[in-house]
């Protein structure tokens, strides 16, 4: 033992702290020594001293094992005072390696002390275990004991508040990155309570509230929670005075007012805000007593959740953009997607996807403006919602809506109820119908196919009839996969020469002499095979490919009837079938001068067959384009009348030449059964307005004898030609119809 000197006996009185380790303002001190004495006058030393503002808490150990056991427990023991000499000559060197290496505690100052001077490491040795001093205990008197421990401390401390730095960075960018991926506000506001949770170390157990008003002058209703975790998670989006504790409120509050953080015993209030005047307010069930760096590291990271916050309010904008449509504020058709297919995730049964197309609101908007075309489907959106409040009603893409809901609801009569009533738009009245197409939820695989069958479902009620509904079944995909099989082979024939033109001769029934023909389109496959026209125009009407294939059919009957001319002497005119949508191509006009100029004949010489339901079906326009092309000398018929929604009032009003009578109804003229009051009403009706009147598919010398008798002008059918191509039928006239009467 070494003998006591006055230095210590003047302290020897003081009494020694033995229950150190629990207080957290205090820096720890391992004390590794085998010799009780000087565990003992370290503590009288030192026991009520104060280092770097803070106490100081002991741990003693006699021996490597044991200060081994306190460091692994104990990992922010700020200094080690180690003996060199305990159980071995080099115990104390073989912990510092211990310390080091195995336990990792890089941070905790070692000072060496020994009472046997020729044990002193060598500097190579302090060195190599990062030894940071070395004292002999004869030395170290009180105030020599306290300079190295404060030099010891200070130099901790400095260590730790980088690597706290270091970590809090870390820490800050993780959450910042972390929270910039958060979508909304909920979400948003759950991640600030996490990361500060973890920066503080406190449990995660708190809300945020935000300032619903802009103004300084706040009441206390005017905070709104919009997150909570633990034991305030049921008050999620209610008012902050709701959750009935005065004190959290008022803690709040005085955080919102004053625009600062709150730092108390038993709770935390952070306050936070971005250029944009949004306001947030974080409360932690935890007291937090910050040190200077902690704060800095604070003021530091809630900077970076201001940003986020702003970064949050631009993401929120954009996911309104891209999931709410933005002139009727309700879901859009990416958003609707996303439900149906959520519902096919889960299995959901009893599910309905209803398409509802406003009928003609094209022509409606281009009546009233575009401006009062948005104020209607605002209110067409806001009745569906109000009827259909339970489902999920979206506009998918301009005057077309859709309804997710239970089919027991979505009856089509419920859905047509809502256009029972008329629209008031600026004190104007509309009448308006919707076309619906249905089909149900569960079979498919993506939601895609869901809206993919509910449109070839609406495309057949529009086809069959406006206003009506139809339900999706398999048969239309079969349906529908034949007419893009047969668009492609269509699109392979006009490319490839595969089709051509046919000329039925129109024959006067007076004077049985020809007095024209009409052309006809055909298509003839590679192996030989011809395809109906009434299968292919319609398919080649939907594409929009009948536009140039109108146009190649006009320049080649218009080129084969000035051959034909040319070839017989006769004067003859060639009547061409118009398509509805080649009719209604803003450059017609230009494809008709075209085509005339191109084949070199008068326009006189032309006839243009148009049906009878597009007559029907905008009168204003349809006028107008027909005033211009009489205005070229070109004469105009109505081809199949009597097979559409006819109206005497709009033909009086359509100047036209020429009706045809459809061939459905001359079939109806024979011997075993007579039914002719269609075609004898034609008849008298184009007597009355002075117009030319034609039978389609006459067949028979009694059908032929019949519409002669009653009046009819021309007639046309395989009674007395079949379609012929252009040679053909340049040797059907020489044979038998030039200067003799035909049959």
């Amino acid at each position: 033992m070494t003998p006591r000197t006055n230095d210590d006996l003047l302290f020897a009185e003081e009494p020694a702290q033995t229950d150190p380790g629990f207080r957290s303002d205090s820096w720890k001190v391992l004390i590794v020594d085998d010799e009780q004495d000087v565990h003992e006058s370290t503590l009288l030393a030192l026991n009520r001293e104060r280092i770097c503002k803070r106490r100081l808490s002991f741990f003693h150990a006699y021996n490597s094992r044991q200060a081994f056991e306190i460091l692994k427990k104990h990992t922010d023991i700020a200094v080690v005072l180690l003996d060199v000499v305990m159980e071995s000559d080099h115990a104390g060197l073989h912990l510092v390696k211990t310390i080091r290496d195995d336990l990792g505690l890089l941070d905790t100052r070692i000072v060496l002390r020994t009472g046997q001077p020729g044990y002193a490491p060598e500097l190579e040795t302090i060195d190599r275990y990062e030894i940071n001093d070395y004292k002999s205990k004869s030395e170290l008197t009180r105030n020599k004991l306290f300079t190295t421990l404060t030099s010891a401390i200070r130099s901790y401390s400095q260590i730790r508040a980088l690597e706290l730095s270091k970590k809090g960075l870390e820490c800050i960018i993780r959450a910042s990155k972390e929270l910039l991926y958060l979508r909304g506000y909920n979400e948003f506001a759950k991640g600030v309570i996490t990361q500060l949770s973890g920066l503080l170390h406190l449990p995660e157990e708190g809300l945020v509230c935000v300032k619903k008003c802009h103004s300084d002058a706040i009441d206390r209703s005017d905070l709104q929670i919009i997150a909570a975790a633990g034991s305030f998670q049921r008050h999620i989006m209610e008012p902050l005075t709701s959750i009935g504790h005065k004190h959290i409120v008022e803690s709040i509050f005085q955080a919102a007012v004053q625009r600062k953080n709150l730092f108390e015993n038993d709770s935390t209030c952070l306050y936070f805000s971005t250029p944009d005047k949004t306001e947030m307010v974080v409360y932690l069930a935890a007291g937090a007593e910050l040190q200077p760096e902690e704060l800095t590291l604070l003021e530091l990271f809630s900077t970076n959740i201001a940003a986020c916050i702003d970064n949050v309010t631009l993401l929120e904008q954009r996911h309104i953009y891209a999931y709410r449509d933005q002139l009727l504020d309700i879901p859009n058709r990416l958003s609707f997607l996303q439900s149906v297919e959520s519902h096919l995730k889960r299995g959901t049964s009893n599910l309905l996807v209803v398409l509802i197309d406003i009928d003609h609101f094209g022509a409606l908007n281009d009546t009233i403006g575009t401006e009062n075309g948005d104020r209607l489907l605002r209110l067409i959106a806001d009745r569906l919602r109000q009827r259909f409040a339970a489902q999920l009603v979206a506009r998918i893409s301009g005057d077309t809506f859709a309804i997710l809901g239970d089919k027991q609801v979505l009856t089509p009569e419920t859905v047509s109820e809502v256009f029972a009533s008329q629209f008031v738009c600026n004190d104007a009245h509309h009448s308006i119908s919707a076309t619906q197409g249905r089909v149900q939820v569960g079979q498919q695989q993506t939601a895609t196919e869901v809206i993919a069958q509910a449109n070839v479902a609406l495309k057949r009620a529009k086809q069959t009839l406006r206003s009506s509904y139809q339900d999706f079944h398999t048969d239309m995909l079969k349906e529908t996969e034949t007419r893009v099989h047969l668009l492609q082979n269509l699109r392979q024939a006009f490319d490839h020469e595969r089709l051509f033109m046919v000329f039925q001769p129109k024959i006067d029934l007076r004077s049985q002499q020809i007095s024209g023909v009409e052309a006809l389109m055909r298509w003839k496959t590679d192996n030989g095979k011809f395809v109906a026209p009434l299968e292919f125009i319609p398919v080649a009407e939907s594409s929009g490919l009948i536009v140039p294939l109108g146009d190649w059919a006009l320049r080649t009957s218009l080129a084969s009837l000035a051959m034909l001319r040319k070839n017989t002497g006769l004067d003859l005119n060639i009547a061409v079938n118009v398509s509805v949508v080649q009719f209604a191509h803003p450059d017609f006009l230009r494809m008709l001068d075209d085509a005339i100029a191109f084949a070199e004949v008068r326009s006189e010489w032309l006839e243009i067959e148009i049906t009878e339901s597009f007559a029907m079906h905008d009168l204003q326009t349809v006028q107008l384009l027909i005033a211009e092309i009489n205005a070229r000398g070109i004469r105009i018929s109505i081809d199949d009348f009597g097979t559409g929604f006819s109206s005497l009032s709009y033909l009086e009003k359509l100047d036209v030449h020429c009706l045809k009578i459809d061939k459905s109804f001359i079939d109806r003229i024979h011997e075993s059964a007579m039914d002719t009051r269609i075609p004898e009403s034609i008849l008298r009706l184009g007597q009355s307005l002075n117009l030319e009147v034609v039978a389609e598919g006459v067949e028979t010398e009694m059908q032929a004898q019949w519409l002669k008798a009653n009046g009819c002008d021309y007639g046309q059918g395989y009674y007395f030609a079949k379609p012929m191509l252009p040679q053909a039928l340049h040797t059907w006239i020489t044979k038998h119809i030039a200067g003799r009467p035909a049959k």
